[in-house]
């Protein structure tokens, strides 16, 4: 762990405040949900990702949808890709046109080849924002030489809300 060098307070109520400096560099909104971890002689928190508990399921979607349809398929947490069609993309991290996309709950389709994210060829893109209950938790991309058909942008929100279900319930 790094050592920050600030020192806060409990208050009354059990709470102390993490300072903005900090949850700016961690990436951490208003609202998010932290993890709380115990050791024998310290208290960790870190982010919370739904959809990473998920993450063999997301990974088994997109691997199969690729061996058996040939869909490239991309799915991102808040922060970067958490399952792909080919392992090279994991990791890529979201990028501002994703995150106005995340924030704006839009889902998107390019009408030409393009470019969104720097480690993928230019390709033309459906994005489908993942929503469970009312929290944005991810978005899944579909990636392809051509444009959608019908048939497959439904194939991509059936994935979409099978991971959402699947999530949900548990």
């Amino acid at each position: 762990m790094k050592d920050t060098g600030v020192i806060r307070k409990i208050d009354e109520l059990g709470r102390i405040v993490i300072p903005k400096e900090i949850r700016r560099s961690l990436g951490i909104r208003d609202g998010e949900n932290l993890e709380i971890f115990v050791s024998s002689d310290g208290i960790c928190l870190q982010k919370h990702s739904r959809l990473l508990n998920y993450q063999e399921l997301a990974n088994q979607l997109c691997l199969f949808s690729y061996e058996i349809m040939n869909y490239k398929i991309l799915i991102f947490d808040r922060e970067e890709v958490i399952a792909s069609f080919q392992n090279e993309y994991k990791h890529i991290s979201i990028n501002s046109k994703l995150s106005k996309l995340l924030e704006n709950r839009e889902t998107y389709e390019s009408m030409s080849k393009e470019k969104i994210l720097e480690e993928v060829e230019s390709s033309y893109y459906f994005i489908y924002p993942l929503i469970i209950s009312t929290d944005v938790v991810g978005l899944m991309i579909f990636l392809s030489d051509s444009t959608f058909s019908t048939e497959q942008k439904r194939f991509l929100q059936f994935l979409s809300k099978l991971l959402i279900n699947k999530i949900d319930v548990l």
